[in-house]
């Protein structure tokens, strides 16, 4: 299965805790994976990684429409405001994100403890309620505009 470029992204920081001259061993990345290992860290990580993706969904298809609305006497005259437009979606998406972060790491640290594992169930019913929350969240702010 290809991996989402969110899930790369996200885990960006992981990178530089990895050997840079040879390929990392199976022992190294599980090291460097086990700092997102506590509440708090999972809990940045999943805001990162909910946030990009939500972002990137939305400017996929936002993307096709604003080549429509650029142009001389169109909502963005240059790329310049439709640019800008692109970084408020993204600030938009990561606030809204907030709401993924606050659940997160009590979500994490429960889900081990009570476990002492993550299986894949547990995993996907966290996807659909994190997805959940951030629709709802998304739709709150659009009605509070």
């Amino acid at each position: 299965m290809a991996r989402a470029p969110c899930f790369e992204e996200s885990l960006a920081e992981l990178r530089d805790r990895l050997p840079s001259l040879f390929e990392p061993t199976p022992q190294e990345i599980r090291a460097a994976l086990g700092a997102f290992a506590s509440g708090n860290r999972f809990a940045v990580l999943a805001r990162d990684f909910f946030a990009r993706l939500t972002y990137r969904s939305l400017d996929y298809y936002m993307s096709r429409e604003l080549a429509n609305h650029t142009g001389q006497g169109k909502r963005f005259d240059t790329d310049a405001p439709r640019v800008g437009f692109q970084h408020a979606l993204a600030q938009h998406t990561f606030e809204a994100s907030r709401i993924v972060e606050a659940f997160s790491g009590g979500w994490f640290g429960k889900t081990v403890w009570r476990r002492q594992s993550l299986n894949q169930e547990a995993i996907d019913r966290f996807t659909q309620y994190a997805f959940k929350k951030m629709r709802s969240e998304l739709g709150r702010r659009r009605d509070a505009v």
